[in-house]
């Protein structure tokens, strides 16, 4: 059974080649133009602009990595130490990629999310009350350190989390779909607000956008 089927691949394979058909490299992952959200309150351009060519950073090397990685393997090097240390490296670039898209995606809101959403629902059937949920997650980004605050929904459940993650690959929950992202690295905040952290917090929270948040939600 098992030759028959290769044999049945073969022919089909014999098949595209004839009608001209090739396979595809994966395209490379592009930046994202978030060039809107300058003139935001509580963000200088010159801010957002620095933080937008860090991001242009990880998408480039995101896509370096794994250009590199490929070859490697080609080349029958994937039981090298440089090997194994490139593909540890690229959950780093290619989370800090990620989370920054989150980050600028939720951000240039101008509305309060609305009393009878979805998710007000259930922040409020979570944490007891929308400012109980907002007091814990600016908690978490204030703590102390580098990294991400993100409100997580658990697909299965429904339940949230606010949870804090260090060096873009540390502190995910498996599974979990972020629906609010906070950068709380330096570069995010010390440009305009020095070292006061809580007032960055703030600025962050004036300007969510509550409806591509809700737009994440799965339940």
């Amino acid at each position: 059974m098992v030759g028959n089927r290769i044999v049945a691949m073969a022919a089909v394979l014999v098949l595209l080649l004839a009608c001209g058909a090739s396979v595809q490299a994966a395209k490379p992952y592009e930046a994202q133009d978030f060039s809107k959200l300058k003139g935001m309150k509580g963000f200088s351009d010159k801010a957002l602009d620095l933080h937008f060519t860090l991001y242009q950073g990880y998408v480039k090397n995101a896509n370096l990595l794994w250009d590199e990685l490929q070859k490697m393997a080609e080349q029958n090097q994937a039981a090298t130490p440089a090997f194994a240390e490139l593909k540890r490296r690229f959950g780093w670039e290619f989370d800090g990629m990620r989370l920054h898209e989150l980050y600028f995606g939720n951000l240039g809101g101008k509305e309060p999310l609305a009393p009878d959403s979805r998710l007000m629902k259930k922040i409020v059937e979570n944490f007891g009350s929308y400012d109980k949920w907002a007091a814990d997650f600016k908690a978490t980004g204030a703590m102390r350190g580098i990294g991400w605050a993100v409100l997580f929904e658990d697909p299965q459940t429904g339940r949230l989390f606010n949870v804090w993650i260090n060096e873009h690959d540390v502190g995910h929950l498996a599974g979990g779909q972020p629906l609010l992202i906070m950068d709380v690295f330096e570069h995010a905040y010390l440009p305009d607000y020095g070292l006061k952290r809580g007032e960055y917090i703030q600025a962050f929270f004036d300007n969510i956008d509550w409806k591509a948040v809700e737009g994440r939600s799965g339940k």
